[in-house]
């Protein structure tokens, strides 16, 4: 992680949280046989973190600047995870698409960076599970902030007849 101390701002939770987002991707050198070293770099990976929280503090409802440690402290880790993925996928597809070439000779045909339908898939699935529970987790803690943290509330029989609100 050297790459990112010379960052300014960059806590040890981050940097810890951008070792986790390699290895949920399993972006190691030794794994990579195709690619030569990692795919994605620590600071391309600190990037798609830093726009997972855009893209969080920017969807309604607003709820001010949640930051990397406040999603992390509610035990929001896999939505900021796969916030990070999607992210991460969407600029790997773009440079697929870039340096995409097809070559054939002879009845022999070759794909350079083809991959970009197979990412595609893969994005289209982080984003569609990624935005539901981006949505639950907002409405949570607009309801947290709204209760306070010391106001546990008060039990209802709604509760027991209608399920949480987590189930929308």
């Amino acid at each position: 992680m050297s790459s990112l101390v010379s960052i300014p701002g960059v806590s040890p939770t981050t940097t810890a949280f951008v070792a986790l987002v390699r290895t949920y991707l399993r972006d190691f050198t030794e794994l990579n046989r195709i690619v030569a070293g990692e795919e994605s770099s620590d600071r391309q990976i600190l990037w798609a973190i830093f726009d997972a929280i855009s893209d969080f503090n920017g969807t309604p409802p607003f709820l001010g600047n949640t930051s990397i440690e406040d999603l992390l402290a509610n035990s929001q880790h896999g939505l900021l995870l796969r916030m990070t993925v999607c992210s991460l996928i969407e600029s790997v597809g773009l440079l697929q698409t870039r340096n995409h070439i097809n070559y054939s000779n002879g009845g022999i045909s070759v794909g350079v960076n083809d991959k970009t339908p197979m990412l595609m898939n893969w994005l289209q699935y982080f984003k569609s599970t990624t935005e539901q529970m981006k949505q639950r987790v907002k409405v949570a803690m607009n309801i947290q902030g709204i209760l306070g943290s010391s106001n546990v509330g008060v039990m209802s029989e709604y509760w027991a007849i209608n399920g949480t609100y987590a189930a929308y």
